[in-house]
């Protein structure tokens, strides 16, 4: 069988295999890396052109990948339509902008490769304005979209939604979205919903042995006896990070740091308004407060290792929680809160918060339990997560 997966979006072109990381990119390396041991499926990859992505490829030998380059024109157009519209909406509604020309760019190339090559199969990940791939290059085979996120708009596309095959979501709470009146897609009939959960490389996410904690622990400015609580996401106010850092004020437990791990977007270390707001915050707590800027998938497993907790507080509807997986699977209490499909993915195995209005006090509450707690009470903990 010889199943095509395309790979774009638009706030980032992240290729695969996964060398600028990102969230779906990752996932689609892993399902390869899987089918390169089972051989099951003739994958072809539609991906963005990236050097070190080239070169990572070489290890796939039984999947096909197709390159899709943008032009420096195409760069350039993306380069001014983000900064225009983070002055525009003040940075709020930049990060859908911020590869939209490449985007357009691959989705013409793109239907081209559907139009000159016989598929099977074609899966469409994740990205709406996809659906123009099938409808320029009138394809007629079977083709399935894989929802990572609840669609906000049908891009004009109402028909390609209407015969496509099946739909894979990555929690109950997406298939849920999606086949009621308010879809922005149109309602979506049940019998098309497949739910297919997320999943972490857990040879990288696991537990460490004989790792020297004090060391790393040291690379970061923290004292060996020091507790961290770590933070790892966006910086962004669906992530929850205000929420924490004015949790951090009410704890009683004081030999502790929190570790914010992230940036505005990956791999992108740039100031917004909101971030700007959570250092002024964190000012307030001096030192307390460490900020690692974006840091590769490759090392969070060892910042995950030396933590003691991980408060992962999502304000938002957030569909899947990989971080909360991430950091369960090396060995970390998860403080959490009821949103989205987050709760399919922790069952009881974290402490899952409702967002109401104590929740802040119910993190530092929580947050001084797990490190208030013995180690026999950690142990605990970490096994209901394992």
């Amino acid at each position: 069988m010889r199943v095509a997966v395309l790979v774009a979006d638009s706030n980032g072109c992240y290729p695969v295999p996964a060398s600028k990381d990102g969230a779906v990119s990752t996932l689609i390396e892993s399902l390869i890396r899987t089918n390169s041991d089972a051989g099951k499926v003739d994958f072809t990859v539609v991906s963005y052109y990236d050097k070190e992505a080239l070169a990572l490829s070489e290890k796939y030998k039984n999947v096909d990948f197709i390159w899709i380059k943008t032009s420096f024109v195409t760069r350039l157009l993306d380069k001014i339509a983000f900064k225009g519209i983070k002055l525009l909406f003040r940075k709020k509604k930049a990060l859908s902008f911020k590869s939209v020309f490449s985007l357009l760019s691959y989705i013409r190339q793109s239907s081209k490769i559907l139009k000159k090559n016989h598929f099977d199969k074609v899966v469409l990940e994740n990205n709406v304005p996809l659906a123009w791939t099938i409808k320029l290059s009138k394809y007629s085979g079977e083709f399935y979209y894989h929802f990572h996120n609840i669609p906000r708009l049908d891009a004009k596309c109402r028909e390609v939604f209407e015969k496509c095959t099946a739909y894979l979501c990555v929690s109950d709470f997406v298939g849920s979205c999606i086949t009621s009146d308010e879809s922005a897609i149109g309602k979506i009939p049940e019998e098309k919903i497949r739910v297919l959960y997320n999943c972490i490389d857990t040879r990288r996410f696991k537990k460490a042995v004989g790792l020297d904690t004090a060391v790393i622990k040291e690379k970061y400015g923290v004292s060996p006896d020091e507790k961290i609580v770590i933070f790892v996401g966006r910086l962004s106010a669906e992530k929850g990070i205000l929420e924490l850092l004015e949790a951090a004020k009410l704890m009683t437990y004081k030999n502790f740091r929190v570790m914010i791990v992230g940036s505005y977007l990956h791999n992108i270390n740039e100031k917004d308004e909101y971030q700007q707001k959570l250092h002024n915050v964190a000012c307030e707590l001096g030192d307390k407060i460490i900020f690692t800027g974006y840091v590769n998938q490759t090392d969070l497993p060892v910042l995950y290792n030396i933590s003691d907790v991980a408060v992962l507080p999502s304000m938002w509807d957030e569909p899947a929680g990989l971080t909360m997986v991430e950091a369960m699977a090396c060995g970390v209490p998860v403080i959490t809160t009821a949103s989205g499909g987050i709760p399919e993915y922790m069952g009881d195995a974290a402490v899952v918060l409702r967002r109401d209005d104590r929740l802040i006090q119910n993190i530092a509450l929580k947050t001084d339990e797990i490190l208030y707690a013995s180690d026999k009470q950690k142990e605990a903990l970490i096994e209901k997560g394992a």
